[in-house]
């Protein structure tokens, strides 16, 4: 669920951030998120080569984790002036989306296991759960952003506009909960075979 907001939240306020908050060029929201899904792209393929252990996942997510942060702080104190840096952010936004949500749904896969009863109950459970907390996250910041004070000043008492922490800050912080919860998470630390069959084969 923490995964999804990270990448769900993130991604609808991308567009709105390089364009309003960095001043960018038009065509921006469309580079910037293309460099995200192509590096995202490419981390994914290069992570169905690892031989997974509870171990592994959890520290790869945590790394996802890690930059996902990084990158959420360079978001809130990035100046317009330096816009040119959300190139450069967008290559570890997409490394960390890809980290974190292979991880996560492979973590699903070795909770569940090979128990057929009731995993759809589990899959199905999760993906309501995501979406709902997704829609009241978005709710919430679309909710102030759309306020008349925020509209008029776009700015927070800090300085800050709603889609510049709605970027930044909430993704790193529901990440750094994410990394939490994963560390606690009791995972078996090897497995026999791969948790999922090989992208191109």
């Amino acid at each position: 669920m923490c995964t999804r907001l990270v990448t769900n939240v993130s991604q609808a306020f991308l567009a709105f951030y390089v364009i309003n908050d960095l001043g960018m060029h038009q065509s921006s929201k469309a580079l910037v998120p293309a460099i995200i899904y192509v590096c995202s792209l490419v981390v994914s393929v290069m992570l169905q080569e690892t031989r997974w252990s509870g171990w592994r996942l959890k520290n790869y997510f945590s790394a996802g984790a890690m930059i996902w942060i990084l990158s959420g702080i360079g978001i809130v104190l990035l100046p317009s002036r330096m816009h040119n840096f959300m190139y450069v952010l967008s290559i570890t936004i997409g490394a960390a989306n890809a980290l974190m949500t292979v991880t996560s749904i492979s973590m699903e896969g070795v909770l569940v296991g090979e128990d057929l009863n009731g995993c759809a109950f589990v899959y199905g459970s999760l993906s309501f759960i995501d979406k709902v907390s997704c829609g009241i996250a978005l709710y919430i910041l679309e909710s102030y952003q759309g306020s008349t004070k925020i509209s008029e000043n776009q700015e927070l008492a800090y300085g800050y506009s709603v889609t510049r922490l709605g970027l930044g800050l909430v993704p790193a912080v529901f990440s750094l909960l994410s990394a939490i919860v994963a560390h606690t998470m009791d995972l078996p630390e090897a497995r026999r075979r791969p948790l999922v069959e090989p992208l191109l084969a």
